[in-house]
């Protein structure tokens, strides 16, 4: 296949996950619209719970990825937008106060950037570093407070609320090296929950309150919504992977047999479990095959899914806003596909939970990715089309108020020049 460079149309998501690493090539068509043009994936080795614990293993797992993903499109890949996740990762809220100087006193694009930018003045751990700064809430002279961008109001007094996300620097440097020991440059790292809630959940659920749980490999993320913006952020070091290894430890046998029968034959609620017949599992070294009834399978992930959503709900409980939640809970990735596990998520964190499947794309392979696991790698390419929008909308701003700015001073010289007269 003849392949071509990767142009300023082109994005790349990449998904470093604990147990998959994935890789979603899409580009931007002439009607704004997204096409899914080549998806590549690999076994992920050398990460545990979202942390890279080897960095040859991984820098290898993610190579391929993206190695399939340029055989699969005809893309040659300089560039990507990757996700990071992990109980590391921490939400700070802060506050601050800036001086609208502008002789309109108009609030430009500029002083909502050095808001935020005053925003991460805050002091932190010397191991831990800012990853990201999201803003609450604008407070205009105050008196008046915006959700939204405050750009274009009037005001001499601009205070921002925001959540400021940090993480460690030595994981988020790991991360940062094995991609760009790739080839590839990196250019956003992106916080995985915001990045799986832009391909999930839609402006209504952000807007009237809704919980995201994003169960992956090694992590389970939690994200909390309200009034269109993220309130809370946490990870969990639990989620599918320990559920196969107990399977593993409980029955006895390897750990592809387990991950096996889990996807087969698993139950997250073991009263759902209606035809509960004999499964046979292959045994350890050649033995004998062993039966084992569904049940007992359903009872062992049923405890450890539970666990996860009853640590979710501590989470959930610490946004301080689970009583104004009134889109419920969306569950997502690849740990949401288990039977019933929508049902049992209802019965733990008693909200109504729905299922959140990839959407906002809209031609190309987008039948290939309309699955829970492919959430946080359809949600980068997402992130970064929303910015890409955003920095031409900030060029066309600049631009019209320069041609605003000259024309005022036209004016101005002309009635200096009738002034005279």
């Amino acid at each position: 296949m003849k392949t071509r460079k990767q142009d300023s149309e082109i994005i790349v998501g990449l998904d470093v996950g604990t147990t998959k690493i994935c890789a979603i090539i899409a580009g931007v068509r002439n009607d704004g619209n997204i096409d899914i043009i080549g998806i590549g994936k690999a076994p992920s080795e050398g990460l545990s719970r979202g942390v890279v614990v080897n960095p040859q293993k991984a820098i290898s797992s993610i190579s391929q990825a993206l190695r399939n993903a340029e055989s699969n499109s005809g893309i040659n890949i300089n560039s990507v937008s990757v996700g990071i996740s992990g109980h590391h990762i921490r939400c700070i809220q802060t506050s601050t106060v800036i001086g609208v100087n502008n002789s309109d006193r108009t609030i430009h694009e500029e002083d909502v950037e050095r808001a935020l930018e005053q925003a991460k003045l805050i002091r932190l751990p010397s191991d831990t570093k800012i990853i990201d700064v999201i803003p609450q809430e604008y407070i205009i002279d105050d008196r008046e407070k915006v959700y939204d961008s405050p750009v274009g109001m009037y005001g001499i007094k601009l205070e921002v609320k925001a959540n400021v996300v940090t993480g460690l620097i030595s994981s988020i440097d790991d991360l940062s090296k094995c991609v760009t020991a790739c080839d590839v440059d990196l250019e956003d790292i992106v916080l995985e929950p915001i990045a799986s809630s832009l391909a999930v959940l839609d402006d209504t659920e952000k807007k009237v309150g809704v919980a995201m749980i994003d169960i992956g490999g090694g992590t389970t993320d939690i994200a909390v919504f309200k009034k269109g913006v993220l309130k809370y952020t946490a990870g969990i070091g639990i989620a599918g992977n320990l559920v196969t290894k107990d399977i593993v430890e409980g029955l006895g046998i390897l750990e592809d047999e387990a991950e096996r029968i889990k996807k087969e034959y698993g139950f997250a609620l073991v009263s759902e479990v209606l035809n509960d017949e004999f499964i046979t599992v292959k045994n350890i070294r050649g033995q004998e095959p062993k039966k084992i009834k569904k049940s007992v399978l359903a009872r062992i992930i049923q405890a450890r899914m539970e666990e996860i959503f009853d640590l979710s709900a501590i989470e959930i409980k610490n946004s301080q806003i689970q009583d104004e939640l009134h889109a419920g809970v969306v569950i997502t990735g690849g740990g949401s596909l288990l039977r019933f596990t929508k049902e049992l998520a209802e019965k733990v964190l008693g909200m109504e939970v729905n299922c959140g499947k990839p959407r906002g794309i809209s031609g190309g392979l987008v039948r290939e990715i309309e699955s829970p696991i492919y959430a946080t790698g359809v949600g980068l390419v997402l992130f970064k089309f929303k910015n890409l929008e955003k920095s031409k909308s900030k060029f066309w701003d600049k631009k019209k108020r320069g041609k605003k700015i000259k024309t005022d001073k036209i004016f101005r010289k002309i009635k200096d020049w009738f002034d005279e007269l």
